[in-house]
């Protein structure tokens, strides 16, 4: 009440081990908290205290900051206390981070581990001082020369000499890091001016892995704030450009089969009465604005997903089992009576059986979670139960039919055909029927022993192509941005299809090819620099996508191809970031590089696509 200043003083005991108390210690440092204490003897070894409980101060840790051959000249706390920078004999500067251990290597959980060295020949370290504004700091040399570093990026930002004899007493940077003070023995002090506005970021720190403090190892990370003063941005462009890719990865293999198969099917074999309509409605698609589509995906689509996962995912699997099921069992029908059925008739029975898979997926999902996922299909992604099997076996499927499709086609395909020479079609179409029905079978087999192979392997792809499910994750992503790209991919396909001459089609039918033989024997070859620009234009706009990536990806920068994590891509971040950017600073520049890495992957891709192009198209000219 009175402002009168009262002090009280307490005394505690620090039990400093028997075999250090031969010599006094030459450094120690506090934190600022009061919660940790530092000695340092001159040969190198330290013993760091946990003063957190001050009735009872321990030993938590005690090493050696310097090699044998060399002594301990200097010892500080890097800005923000959360690194400790030791200056030896050699000229050599150690940063040490605490880190968590996972032993009992010390008392309190947490122990010292070298992250960067800072080497210079010539003379012994005599002072170490920081920056109060970045992880820059000065060391002063007895070789008469100041040397100005960055902590993270391992960065030599420059160096200054002071005449020969001169003996550095203390170096300091300026609060504002401007400018460098030296005070030599003699009592002069010289002053100079620096200009390092940028001294984090180096193309290592942009693009290869940085080994931030606080951070068990060096990793790829993107952070540009915080919540304290202390904290150190980070500027890893790597999780955003992987971020990029993989939201684009997992849209176009959601948009280009459903695309190309829909035009395919569009150009040859729909009724030339439904083409227009069809066409027309799937070109709306593309009127639909983004930020729309996001919007949708973040809060109708994504929980929707998250509360009946399994029953989504059985139903994606069941959709083109059942579609391909349908083709076989299309051609059990008589002939007078599937030309009866050609037009409406066969787009209402597509879009039933489709819908009879969903409901079917929807129905079986709890029934292959208990069958394959041991019951709970979340607890198996967290690895609480199960083991790999089930995931080796999802991943590895695709890869089996293709390649049960190609011995098929290869070895068994001519043979069957010999075997069946001459047999009416509905016995042909029993044939292809019992062929797909084994393959399938086959083929689930073998990814099941594949899986359970490997899992007695000891391998799992859990924590890395599956994971951890998160609300907003890549699965919606993709699914959505897939919707946006269809229109795009369809439309140009189609466009490429219909414009193959009709000639073509005419002599290989009258060749008595059948139209899916003419589809992708005569149709597709010559269609095919079109149709890879319809994929390659749908890249780019896969690769651009803005809204629905920042309002369904969970806007989280991992470098994870589990699917059913969140990502962010370069342009969501842009977004998000570039209206918070103090202009000229670290981050704004950055943001700029970001888009400047956006632009080269689109070129890159737009500059294959042409070229790829050109060749099918000097190849399809040729016909």
């Amino acid at each position: 009440m009175t402002g009168e200043t009262v002090r009280d003083v307490a005394s505690h005991t620090v039990p400093v081990p028997t075999e250090l108390l031969a010599s006094a210690p030459s450094r120690m440092l506090f934190t600022s908290k009061g919660d940790q204490l530092y000695l340092a003897w001159e040969d190198g070894r330290f013993a760091r205290f946990d003063l957190r409980d001050m009735d009872t101060p321990l030993l938590a840790e005690q090493g050696d900051l310097v090699p044998a051959d060399a002594k301990l000249t200097a010892l500080r706390f890097m800005y923000g206390e959360q690194s400790l920078l030791s200056g030896d004999s050699r000229g050599d500067v150690r940063a040490w981070f605490k880190l968590a251990s996972l032993d009992d290597r010390s008392a309190d959980g947490a122990h010292l581990v070298e992250a960067h060295r800072f080497s210079k020949p010539g003379g012994a370290v005599s002072t170490i001082s920081t920056s109060v504004r970045d992880k820059s700091f000065l060391v002063g040399r007895t070789d008469a020369t100041i040397t100005l570093y960055h902590l993270t990026s391992e960065q030599r930002l420059g160096e200054i000499a002071l005449p020969r004899g001169s003996e550095l007493v203390a170096t300091q940077i300026t609060p504002k890091s401007d400018a460098v003070v030296a005070l030599t023995a003699d009592g002069n002090a010289s002053i100079w001016p620096i200009a390092s506005p940028h001294p984090e970021t180096t193309w290592k720190s942009v693009f290869r892995k940085v080994w931030y403090e606080g951070y068990a190892a060096p990793e790829h990370t993107w952070q540009s704030s915080s919540g304290t003063d202390d904290f150190e941005p980070k500027f890893g462009l790597m999780p955003l450009i992987f971020g990029t890719l993989k939201a684009t990865v997992y849209s176009m293999l959601f948009a280009v089969p459903v695309a190309l198969f829909g035009a395919i099917y569009t150009s040859e074999f729909l009724d030339k009465r439904w083409r227009a309509p069809v066409k027309s409605t799937i070109e709306i698609m593309a009127s639909l604005p983004s930020v729309v589509l996001g919007f949708i995906a973040a809060l109708v689509l994504a929980p929707i997903v998250e509360s009946f996962v399994m029953a989504v995912l059985t139903a994606f699997l069941f959709i083109p089992v059942a579609a391909l099921g349908a083709g076989y069992l299309w051609q059990l029908l008589p002939r007078s009576v599937a030309i009866r059925l050609e037009g409406a008739p066969v787009v209402v029975l597509l879009l039933s059986v489709v819908l009879l898979a969903i409901w079917a997926g929807g129905n079986m999902g709890g029934v292959v979670e208990n069958l394959i996922f041991f019951g709970d299909f979340k607890a198996w992604l967290d690895g609480r139960v199960g083991d790999g099997a089930p995931g080796i076996a999802l991943a590895f499927w695709p890869a089996v039919c293709f390649g049960l499709l190609w011995f098929d086609r290869r070895f068994l395909s001519d043979r069957v055909a010999a075997s069946v020479a001459g047999s009416s079609p509905s016995r042909l179409a029993v044939v292809d029927l019992l062929k797909y029905v084994v393959i399938l079978g086959v083929s689930v087999l073998l990814a099941w022993l594949l899986g359970e192979t490997g899992a007695a392997l000891g391998f799992d792809l859990r924590g890395e192509l599956f994971g951890t499910y998160v609300q907003r994750n890549a699965l919606v992503v993709g699914f959505v941005i897939g919707f946006a790209v269809i229109p795009i991919v369809y439309t140009i396909a189609e466009d490429a299809l219909s414009s193959v001459p009709g000639t073509l089609r005419s002599a290989s039918l009258g060749c008595g090819a059948t139209r899916w033989q003419t589809a992708t024997r005569v149709v597709l070859p010559v269609a095919t620099s079109g149709i890879f620009s319809a994929v390659m234009i749908g890249l780019g706009r896969a690769v651009g996508e803005t809204m629905i990536v920042l309002m369904a990806a969970g806007n989280t920068a991992l470098i994870d191809m589990n699917i059913f994590n969140g990502l962010r891509t370069l342009s969501a971040n842009i977004a998000v970031e570039l209206p918070e950017a103090v202009k000229d600073s670290t981050l704004y520049r950055m943001l700029f590089l970001a888009a400047l890495a956006l632009f080269v992957m689109t070129f890159v891709v737009n500059t294959v696509a042409e070229l790829v192009r050109q060749r099918f198209r000097k190849r399809a000219f040729q016909l």
